[in-house]
């Protein structure tokens, strides 16, 4: 068994590295570490991972029963984001919803990545 100290990165491949690290420092508050036509560092504030996005022109496969990654909300953040989803109209992969261990809603990004958002409960 290997102990480790978390996830310390996700990269994905994308068209535009600049212009996906814009949309997802617009929409989750992330920063840009750095930025150039050919990758992308962004970092959730206050947090140590790493979000890297490459160029490529790699055939992008994700969805909610596939491959998909997700951010974590406090539950009072639950609505205000799911109204800056629509604010900003960001597509819908799914409306709100509810399970057992919080509120999620799925949308899409510039490359169709899909992205979940959920209400943070408890521990999983």
């Amino acid at each position: 068994m290997i102990t480790t100290n978390g996830l310390n990165h996700l990269a994905l491949p994308v068209k535009d590295p600049e212009r996906s690290a814009q949309f997802y420092a617009d929409l989750f508050n992330m920063e840009i570490i750095s930025s150039s036509s050919e990758m992308a560092f962004l970092q959730t504030v206050g947090s140590n991972d790493l979000l890297a996005l490459s160029r490529s022109n790699a055939e992008v496969v994700s969805g909610r029963e596939t491959m998909h990654f997700g951010f974590m909300v406090e539950p009072e953040q639950f609505d205000a984001a799911v109204r800056t989803i629509e604010d900003k109209a960001i597509k819908k992969v799914s409306e709100p919803s509810k399970r057992a261990m919080g509120r999620y809603i799925f949308i899409a990004d510039l490359d169709g990545y899909t992205v979940e958002i959920f209400e943070y409960l408890s521990p999983l």
